[in-house]
């Protein structure tokens, strides 16, 4: 079953604003609230319940989808 674009939406938001330089940060996670809540409004979910969904497979997401793991960060 296809996934519905705005979801693929918070997805990629999600993953740029995970992956993102610390300078880049607000505009990402501007951008992802924008995101999600469009998504919300389209599905009639909370916000809560599409990020908690999200949550649960976004590793999985990011296999499917190809993208690139980045290097992990010391800590």
């Amino acid at each position: 079953m296809a996934r519905p674009d705005y979801l693929a939406r918070v997805r990629a938001a999600k993953y740029d604003l995970r992956f993102c330089s610390r300078t880049e940060q607000p505009e990402m996670f501007r951008r992802y609230k924008a995101a999600q809540a469009e998504a919300s409004r389209l599905s009639g979910y909370s916000e809560q319940e599409l990020e908690a969904a999200i949550a649960r497979d976004f590793a999985d997401w990011v296999k499917q989808e190809r993208l690139p793991k980045p290097p992990k960060r010391r800590r």
